[in-house]
C-alpha cells in the first residue's frame, strides 16, 4: 500500500474556504449518485453545499488545498443535511420535493452504535496515494472515540477499486442489493453494504 505524502493533513471539518471545492469533488466523484439529483454546474455545488453539515465530515488538505473528504452519517447528524428547505431556494418546492424523493432511495440511517460512510472522494491525481485510506483510517479512530462499534458503507459494483480499498481495511460484504426501480436514472444496477467491527 503506498505511503501518503505527510504533508497533507487531516482535518476533523470542512473549512469554509473549502466548502465551493468539496462540493465540486462530491459531484465529480459521486456522480452517478448526485448528478441525477443536483444536476451539474454552479447551482449544484451551491445546493450541495447549502446542504452540507461541515463538522460531519473528515477533510484531506495539502498546502491548504483540498484532496479528499469522508461524509460521515451516525444516527445523531450527517454530513449531507439535506432537506427539502435547504434544496428549495436552488430548486423551487416542486424541484426539491422530488429531489428529496430521489434522495431517499439513496439515504440510510444508522443505528446507534453504528456509523456510515457518506461518500468518500479523492481528487483524481490524488488516487492510489493512500489518501482515501487515511481518510477512513481516521474515521474508525473517530467512531472508537465516540464508542461506537460498526462502521458501515455502500459501494456501487461499478466501482471495484473502491471495493477492494475496503477489504483491504477489513471490511466485509453484508449483502448485496440490486437499485431497481432507480437503477437506470442513477447508472448502477447493484450495490453492496459492507462494514466492520471495530470493539
Amino acid at each position: 500500500m503506498p505511503l501518503c505524502d505527510p504533508s497533507i493533513r487531516l482535518l476533523d471539518h470542512l473549512p469554509d474556504d473549502l466548502a465551493d471545492d468539496a462540493a465540486a469533488l462530491y459531484l465529480s466523484a459521486l456522480a452517478d449518485k448526485l448528478e441525477p439529483v443536483y444536476g451539474v454546474g454552479r447551482r449544484a455545488r451551491r445546493a450541495l453545499m447549502h446542504g452540507f453539515n461541515r463538522q460531519m465530515c473528515i477533510t484531506a488538505t495539502q498546502n491548504d488545498r483540498l484532496v479528499g473528504i469522508l461524509g460521515i452519517q451516525a444516527a445523531a447528524a450527517g454530513f449531507m443535511d439535506v432537506t427539502v428547505n435547504t434544496l428549495r431556494p436552488f430548486y423551487g418546492t416542486f424541484g426539491s420535493i422530488w429531489r428529496m424523493a430521489l434522495l431517499a432511495f439513496l439515504h440510510y440511517s444508522p443505528l446507534a452504535d453504528e456509523v456510515y460512510i457518506d461518500g468518500v472522494a479523492v481528487v483524481p491525481s490524488y488516487r492510489g496515494r493512500g489518501v482515501g485510506t487515511r481518510l477512513i483510517a481516521a474515521l474508525m479512530a473517530w467512531a472508537t472515540g465516540q464508542g461506537l462499534s460498526i462502521v458501515r458503507l455502500e459501494v456501487v459494483d461499478a466501482n471495484p477499486r473502491a471495493q477492494n480499498l475496503y477489504r483491504r481495511m477489513g471490511f466485509e460484504a453484508v449483502r448485496k442489493q440490486t437499485a431497481w426501480p432507480v437503477g437506470t436514472l442513477f447508472g448502477f444496477r447493484s450495490s453492496t453494504v459492507m462494514a466492520k467491527i471495530l470493539i
